[in-house]
């Protein structure tokens, strides 16, 4: 028997299982890797380049941190 390595939960294995496939846990939703076969070891799949939407609220985020030089020259002038 296998369990999921995020939630623990009890995983359901094809029989002709491979290295490198993939499985789906249903308790927490993630996609687990086959990383060994014997003894089984599974490991959390994170595909971050299917999200592109996250990297562009990141470079959002990052653009609003970025320091205005014309407002800190404003500011110089007043001082």
């Amino acid at each position: 028997m296998a369990r999921c390595p995020e939630c623990n939960s009890k995983l359901v294995i094809p029989s002709d299982l491979e290295r490198w496939d993939r499985v789906f846990c249903e308790a927490c939703g993630i996609e687990l890797e086959v990383v060994d076969v014997n003894p089984l070891e599974l490991e959390a799949v994170y595909d971050f380049e299917d999200d592109d939407n996250a990297l562009d609220e990141l470079e959002e985020d990052e653009d609003d941190l970025e320091w205005d030089e014309e407002e800190d020259e404003e500011e110089d002038e007043e001082w």
